[in-house]
């Protein structure tokens, strides 16, 4: 899936079907298509928060810790298994851990004809630089 054009005209890069992510639930993407998942996104119903797949205290350091686990057991937020911060899940803002006052970095997202799309610019700003 390439970047396209919005209804709106924005210029976005779909990430995958709304239905492709369990409601309160959570999956990896990776946009450029290239190693380790580049980004989440987590499902609350018709709505999906798309988060960069680095905790704020370790720039490099990915918060599951296997495929698609990003949430606590419960689902209430998601948990960075290297340094065990919780983030909430509406606007990832660190709440226990290391890195508390910082947040996750998140990708403006939205659900266009049940498909969870993201900016373009910035996913091509964030990791597709020297990629080929």
């Amino acid at each position: 899936m390439g970047p396209r054009r919005s209804a709106s005209g924005e210029i976005v890069t779909p990430l995958c079907a709304l239905s492709d992510i369990p409601d309160g639930g959570a999956r990896g993407f990776l946009p450029n298509h290239r190693g380790r998942d580049q980004v989440l996104a987590i499902r609350q119903g018709n709505r999906v928060h798309v988060y960069v797949n680095n905790c704020p205290h370790y720039d490099r350091a990915p918060l599951g810790w296997k495929k698609d686990a990003f949430l606590t057991q419960d689902g209430t937020h998601v948990l960075c298994a290297a340094h065990g911060a919780l983030f909430r899940i509406e606007d990832g803002a660190c709440v226990i851990g290391p890195c508390l006052g910082q947040s996750l970095t998140a990708l403006p997202s939205d659900v266009v004809d049940g498909e969870v799309v993201v900016d373009a610019k910035l996913v091509t700003e964030n990791f597709l630089k020297g990629s080929k």
